[in-house]
């Protein structure tokens, strides 16, 4: 499945990585006002981001989990641990939740086309239907299986709506709220957080039907995820330490746990099942931890590190004119092209046949990596390449998996006097300012966007025009920043950064500039 999101300075169809957060389970304990989290295990064990988990029943888990470059509703079976996935549409789904009294999941879709939108899944098939049509939803929680409460964007903030499915209504009910929306114990009541007060955000309970707003507690200091672990006990997290708070019996926020041991730098998500004996715990990680038993899937894709080292592997035989060992660093079908598509030779064989007389006519052989961009199982090197008595940069494209280097793609650039900096940094000057027409003006008439390595997606301004549209217009909190370029002659090539409705992700681009403007632009994905 191919997941294609509109993204800042890329084609509105580039398939995007996410951060890496994991999602932990935790049994958890309550003597007397005493609250103990014990026995964490991560449960979706997942390279790229892993967020918004919520309870089914006592044996299944629901969370949003990137696979492929595909952000999708996964599942976790707790008796059989094992995950497996509900969807196969092909926007990005996020907030994952059963709908009460229902066999159905909803979440919240990013699609292709920039729309975003609350849909509901059937937990068999996976088809979707949308369930409120004009409300860009955010983030939300259940009532009940008729009435949505949600953060709708709208203009550069968040707001508090109730939704009656069955009637088709919206009302809104608060201005400027947070992300963390909880049905509170046996109560008729939803919390919510509430940003009024900029300098003290505050929790607060709705009740949907009425619409009446009563304050609850402060939040600790600009953290605004909480759960309920019973009526009076509420969870939250500040970086690794989780918190509590006692209603009527504690005056402050109480730390209960720090949860830096099990590898959690940042706590962003917490969820109980139905009696508060288990916890969940959306979190970033200093580190991978090893993969449980048994694996997800045992082609689980490479991680840019691995990639990296993949790679690594074939510079010192190249160097030092160690054939064999420059040979097995490659895969069997292993393709070396020119960029972007036009094959040179395929196979390993005739790729040993080609580098042992490359390294018989040569008598000096030397590759020095200047700078690196990884993508996923993408590898983008800068290179000083000396031969014999001649030095010269060039880049170079590798495909990784696990067992070597599937393709390695040279690219070749003209020379330009203009420097081609300038335009880009333009272009993405202007996408953080949502600027469309000055966005647009930064590309040439006839630019064309593809897919790695030669797939046409857009065709022009006008196309580029009509994708970002809608996409600039319901993204009020859009910014991007570079983290990593290589620059040579007229190719740009950046690893970016973008922060987009609340979450993070990163995505790499070859720019091609001709005459001051961008003229085609080659996403990897």
């Amino acid at each position: 499945m191919r997941y294609y999101l509109t993204l800042f300075c890329f084609l509105p169809f580039s398939l995007l990585a996410q951060t890496n957060t994991e999602i932990f389970l935790y049994d958890v304990e309550i003597n007397a006002s005493k609250i103990e989290v014990k026995n964490g295990k991560n449960i979706s064990n997942n390279v790229d981001y892993d967020n918004q988990p919520s309870f089914i029943d006592a044996n299944n888990i629901l969370f949003a989990t990137t696979r492929n470059g595909q952000t999708d509703i996964a599942n976790y079976n707790l008796p059989e641990n094992k995950i497996t996935f509900i969807n196969t549409s092909e926007g990005g789904e996020y907030t994952p939740l059963k709908i009460p009294q229902k066999k159905n999941i909803s979440a919240v879709r990013l699609d292709p086309d920039g729309k975003q939108r609350l849909y509901s899944y059937d937990a068999e098939t996976g088809q979707s239907t949308e369930l409120i049509k004009d409300l860009v939803v955010a983030y939300y929680t259940w009532y009940n299986e008729d009435i949505v409460v949600s953060a709708v964007i709208e203009g550069e903030q968040l707001n508090l709506y109730t939704s009656n499915i069955k009637k088709g209504t919206n009302k809104k009910i608060a201005s400027n709220v947070g992300r963390s929306f909880h049905k509170i114990p046996e109560s008729n009541l939803i919390s919510f957080i509430s940003k009024e007060n900029e300098k003290q955000w505050q929790i607060k309970s709705l009740n949907p039907i009425t619409g009446k707003i009563r304050l609850i507690a402060n939040t600790i200091a600009n953290v605004e995820d909480i759960c309920w672990l019973d009526k009076s006990n509420i969870l939250s997290g500040s970086e690794s330490e989780l918190y509590k708070l006692k209603l009527r019996v504690d005056n402050n926020w109480k730390l209960i746990a720090d949860l830096s041991s099990d590898g959690i730098l940042k706590i962003t998500r917490l969820a109980k099942n139905n009696d508060g004996s288990q916890l969940l715990i959306a979190g970033d990680i200093k580190y991978i931890p090893k993969p449980i038993e048994p694996k997800i899937d045992p082609n689980q894709p490479i991680s840019e590190e691995e990639a990296s080292l993949v790679v690594d592997k074939h510079i010192e035989p190249y160097n030092t004119k160690q054939l064999d060992a420059f040979v097995d660093s490659f895969n069997e079908g292993v393709t070396v092209s020119f960029f972007p598509d036009e094959k040179l030779y395929e196979g390993k064989s005739k790729l040993e046949e080609t580098y042992k007389n490359i390294f018989e006519e040569h008598e000096k052989l030397n590759i020095k990596v200047l700078n690196r961009i990884t993508f996923k199982n993408f590898v983008i090197d800068e290179e000083l390449a000396i031969i014999n008595n001649i030095t010269r940069r060039q880049a170079t494209i590798y495909e990784t998996d696990r067992n070597g280097i599937n393709a390695m793609t040279f690219l070749s650039t003209s020379t330009i006097t203009e420097n081609p900096e300038t335009i880009v940094n333009d272009q993405l000057e202007k996408y953080n300012e949502r600027d469309l027409k000055a966005f647009i003006n930064t590309y040439s008439k006839n630019v064309k966007l593809y897919t790695f390595p030669n797939i046409l997606t857009t065709d022009g301004r006008s196309e580029l025009k009509k994708s970002y549209e809608s996409f600039f217009k319901n993204t009020p909190d859009l910014n991007a920043e570079i983290v990593n370029r290589i620059i040579l002659g007229n190719m740009v090539i950046d690893k970016e950064r973008v922060t987009m409705n609340g979450d993070i992700f990163y995505a790499v681009a070859i720019y091609e500039i001709e005459n001051g403007l961008i003229t085609k632009v080659t996403f990897i994905q």
